[in-house]
């Protein structure tokens, strides 16, 4: 699909990205057209960071970026992808909506648990050692791919992993409730007999992970955004905070009045017991929202009034004679 000649706005999107990138291994050109979704990821990830100021240094083998200025940390790009046997985040086909969102949301919550948990192991069990790691943050970099339609997971199943905070949508809208209903969680069953411990930043048993950058919104849907394409015909549905009420602010927009940042839809999770604490300057930016520690070793979220909460676009495209379309989604 990307090889095609209508993509090539695409193309130049993902070159941009990758501009200054370094393959380390010499794998990457592969695992691109075979596992697509964590190297698409980890370009993001490298996007973003130059973006946000960073200076890379590719001179070291891992973990996956290692940045020396403005700030020194290093990063380690991850996905959350399907349980084994269960369909991919992305294919053909019409949209998959969940029905029921407290079972879409215990999925999600497992899935990132499980890519958290196996970097964490990791990083103590090798990157800690690491001269050009010790004494420095270490930053998980996630992203959900894990069902189909897994963009709808917004932040919901992050702040339950992370700090055990749990938004009851099913409970809101059963109850016709003017507050999301929340409460804390501390784990989510996996499966009969067996459960999975979450709220991994509110002790000290993940204290070698210093923050969490994530974003369920870069998808082909962020490439589709950023691509210069006037003449296609496309709509953006997309979701923002309301002041005033727990339902988003919907905004339908169409291509050429559409303006989407790069670091639109992107969180960064602090854990307030960091053996190495991020600096909260890193990634501040009007397009980012951030879990802030705060007095007594919570977390509050700061989000911007015009943050991307959600986004979803349809292209139509001709298809045999000129009255003829069909329609394209991407999330």
């Amino acid at each position: 699909m990307l090889l095609q000649p209508s993509n090539a706005p695409e193309r130049a999107v993902i070159d941009a990205w990758a501009s200054g990138f370094v393959d380390r291994c010499g794998k990457f050109t592969k695992e691109f057209q075979t596992t697509f979704e964590s190297s698409f990821w980890e370009l993001y990830v490298h996007a973003a960071l130059r973006a946000s100021g960073a200076q890379i240094d590719f001179s070291h083998a891992s973990p996956d970026f290692v940045v020396s200025t403005p700030t020194s940390f290093v990063v380690e790009a991850t996905i959350a992808g399907p349980a084994q046997g269960q369909p991919p985040a992305f294919g053909p086909g019409p949209p998959v909506v969940p029905t029921d969102l407290n079972e879409f949301n215990r999925q999600a919550i497992l899935r990132l648990c499980n890519s958290l948990s196996a970097k964490s192991t990791r990083f103590l069990s090798y990157y800690a050692g690491l001269p050009h790691v010790k004494d420095k943050p270490f930053v998980i970099a996630l992203a959900p791919f894990d069902r189909p339609s897994a963009h709808l997971a917004s932040h919901r199943a992050l702040n339950a992993a992370l700090y055990g905070v749990y938004d009851d949508e099913e409970a809101t809208l059963r109850e016709r409730s003017a507050e999301i209903l929340r409460y804390d969680i501390s784990s989510v069953s996996k499966h009969a007999g067996a459960s999975v411990p979450v709220g991994l930043f509110t002790s000290t048993a993940y204290r070698q992970v210093s923050a969490v950058v994530y974003s369920a919104l870069a998808t082909w849907g962020k490439v589709r955004a950023l691509a210069d394409a006037p003449e296609r015909h496309t709509a953006y549905q997309t979701l923002h905070p309301n002041p005033t009420s727990i339902v988003p602010r919907y905004r339908v927009s169409q291509q050429g009045a559409y303006r989407e940042h790069l670091l639109d839809g992107l969180y960064v999770a602090h854990n307030p017991y960091a053996d190495y604490p991020l600096p909260l300057a890193t990634f501040d930016s009007a397009h980012v929202a951030r879990f802030v520690p705060i007095a007594g070793r919570a977390v509050e979220l700061h989000m911007p009034a015009d943050f991307l909460l959600w986004r979803q676009l349809w292209t139509l495209q001709p298809q045999g004679d000129a009255s003829t379309h069909r329609g394209q989604r991407d999330g």
